[in-house]
């Protein structure tokens, strides 16, 4: 369902993405660089020991969104 084919194997959808393997395997590295200095900042070192810890989630921010109405914090 990848709309520009990044993450398909199908040579059609293949066409649509005008950037190379490398590009994406550059951004992934640099999501994850981004991701290992905002847990650090944190001070955790895995992304497990904040997976479920809604203390860590600006609430007031998120209940005034309407993609969290009904969301129970």
């Amino acid at each position: 369902t990848c709309p520009v084919g990044v993450a398909t194997q199908d040579p059609v959808l293949r066409k649509r993405f005008k950037g190379t393997p490398e590009h994406v395997i550059n951004f992934f590295f640099y999501v994850a660089e981004e991701v290992r200095a905002l847990l650090a900042e944190m001070g955790c070192t895995h992304l497990d020991q904040i997976i479920g810890d809604t203390d860590l989630l600006e609430k007031r921010a998120l209940i005034q969104h309407w993609k969290a109405r009904g969301l129970d914090f």
